[in-house]
């Protein structure tokens, strides 16, 4: 018996680069306001470093060694749900309505991009860790700790295409994606791929619009099953 995902929202931003923008504040205020019987749980620089020598101190050096911030900032969020267990929610997120029924029962769940992007890819589907959730000790999450602290993620050079490529391959979706094919049946059963509609009713193009503040009836239409919206500022890339 696994047990059920913890009352814990989790978001991070490190603080190192500039402090939380406004606009992400006031997305933040969504999840809070949806979830008033959950714990949330911000993370800083300083946190989130105590963390890791407190529960992971075996992972320090490697973890302060990769190139990236951001893939830091990936590496962080699995660690948090495996030890902690809850939601993790990237700040470009925008709750609608709260998840609990959908999550009920649930041990391991990522988030599913929508149909476009996995056709741009060339992929049958895509997740990403842009908003997940975990029961602590899920044998998944620990899958993937093991996999990016391991020697063929830490030796991977950088002449996998581009920067963000490198950062897909080592600590992001493209990684996660080949983990959960190589999962058996039954393992994958205990993965709840969060339908698209339901977290991600957006692509990229769609989502532009939706910053500009130019909604129309095909917005409001994909929306009509949303818990809540992806905006994909994707600030890490620059």
């Amino acid at each position: 018996m696994k047990g059920t995902i913890p009352r814990k929202i989790h978001q991070i931003w490190s603080g190192i680069d500039e402090p939380l923008p406004e606009h992400f504040a006031r997305m933040a205020e969504t999840w809070r306001y949806d979830y008033p019987n959950w714990e949330y749980i911000f993370w800083d620089a300083t946190k989130m470093n105590s963390f890791i020598l407190e529960y992971y101190p075996q992972y320090w050096e490697a973890y302060n060694n990769f190139p990236y911030n951001v893939q830091r900032w990936d590496v962080i969020r699995y660690l948090i749900l495996y030890k902690m267990g809850g939601m993790y929610v990237d700040f470009d997120y925008e709750s609608l309505k709260p998840m609990d029924g959908l999550l009920q029962d649930k041990h391991c769940c990522f988030s599913q991009e929508p149909s476009s992007h996995c056709r741009m890819a060339k992929r049958d589907f895509i997740f990403n860790n842009s908003l997940m959730a975990s029961v602590p000790g899920h044998s998944f999450m620990k899958k993937i700790i093991e996999k990016i602290f391991s020697e063929e993620i830490l030796r991977l050079s950088f002449s996998i295409g581009t920067n963000k490529d490198y950062i897909f391959e080592t600590t992001g979706q493209w990684m996660l994606i080949d983990l959960y094919k190589n999962q058996t049946k039954e393992e994958q059963e205990d993965i709840f791929l969060i339908p698209s509609s339901y977290v991600s009713p957006f692509d990229v193009p769609m989502a532009n619009v939706a910053r500009k503040g130019h909604w129309d009836k095909r917005l409001e239409e994909s929306i009509k099953e949303a818990y809540a919206i992806h905006y994909y500022f994707g600030a890490w890339i620059s």
